[in-house]
């Protein structure tokens, strides 16, 4: 595949996101002339559905040329297939309609942008036909298997007490806290993710669950026992633009019970408020949580900021969330010092 010079993937994927709106439209609307049963079938509910799958895909495009590697958008070709077939999709649909958005966007675009764009398309579609592996959250023979299997259950009926019970039942068998954040509140997650992913269960479904998660934590939270000794201040921020913040509330927790004097500052965070929460808090880490591709943008702007305004007394600028799962080199993709990937890997990386 060929590459575009770094300095110009921020250019090439700005020219995509300006493109987003007229060539999901346009992709739509020619996706249905090629197929008019699908209009027949879906209505124009399913129009209005196209439109907003053919928005992602130049959204994760446009994350995938800013990263440099066509990874990320293969993950992504991937995820759409697997959300798609829970609604009776075939890959072969998802393909085409991939394909669809870069013959519409190849023509906006010059020479060695073109060949680039393709090749990105190209991979995408090529995993879109890939057969998916089943994941088993249980494999390995993970001591806390069942209690994750049971705290899942329960989070999916939306029954707070039995999620609590589950993990204070894991804890009075020797389990501490932050094996429970980790083997049991990260991994449910995860699975709750995939469930919602393959149409398993409903949007609704899904914020039910990750809000009894955070009732769980707030009942887990006192039970954390106390650091013998301070580490340092840290402030912990999701991006502005995103409504994900469990992630990063878990690792708030975590490094405080480590010893860290934290400010969890919640995600949908403007900048000024970040700068202003650094400033008070004289933070020495400053933690950065994003979940979607598209959001490194504003990622990369904010490490920016930081570094500017703080750069008489610079703290360590670290990241992680979902945003960075197929990012070769995500620290360096946004200008930070570190990247963790989970629950330890965080807490490893600011010296615990």
């Amino acid at each position: 595949m060929n590459d575009v010079p770094s300095g110009q993937r921020q250019a090439l994927a700005d020219t995509l996101r300006g493109l987003r709106g007229r060539v999901a439209e346009a992709v739509t609307d020619e996706f249905f002339r090629r197929h008019p049963d699908w209009l027949e079938r879906y209505g124009e509910r399913g129009r209005r559905h196209g439109v907003e799958d053919a928005g992602f895909h130049m959204d994760f495009l446009a994350g995938a040329v800013e990263a440099g590697s066509a990874e990320p958008f293969r993950d992504y070709a991937r995820w759409a297939v697997r959300v798609l077939a829970g609604r009776g999709i075939a890959p072969a649909f998802v393909a085409e309609n991939l394909r669809q958005v870069g013959d519409a966007v190849l023509p906006h675009l010059a020479d060695p942008e073109r060949a680039y764009v393709d090749g990105l398309v190209g991979a995408a579609c090529a995993a879109a036909g890939e057969v998916p592996t089943p994941v088993d959250p249980q494999a390995g023979g993970d001591p806390l298997a069942l209690s994750r299997s049971l705290f899942l259950q329960a989070i999916l009926r939306g029954n707070r007490k039995a999620a609590v019970n589950v993990c204070t039942e894991a804890i009075r068998d020797g389990h501490s806290v932050m094996d429970v954040y980790g083997g049991v509140l990260q991994e449910a997650l995860y699975e709750v993710g995939r469930r919602w992913e393959t149409n398993r269960i409903a949007v609704a479904t899904e914020h039910m669950a990750t809000a009894v998660v955070q009732s769980v934590m707030a009942q887990l939270y006192p039970l954390i026992p106390p650091a013998p000794q301070k580490r340092g201040n840290a402030v912990i921020t999701g991006i502005e633009g995103e409504l994900h913040q469990v992630g990063a509330n878990m690792v708030a927790d975590v490094l405080e019970a480590d010893g860290w004097s934290v400010r969890f500052l919640g995600t949908n965070m403007p900048h000024a408020g970040v700068l202003q929460a650094v400033e008070d808090h004289k933070a020495d880490v400053v933690g950065v949580s994003a979940t979607m591709l598209f959001s490194l943008p504003q990622v990369r702007r904010l490490v920016a900021d930081v570094r500017e305004q703080f750069a008489a007394r610079p703290p360590r600028i670290l990241v992680g969330g979902g945003a960075f799962r197929s990012v070769p080199s995500p620290a360096e993709a946004v200008g930070a010092d570190g990247f963790g990937a989970d629950l330890s890997s965080a807490l490893a990386l600011v010296g615990g």
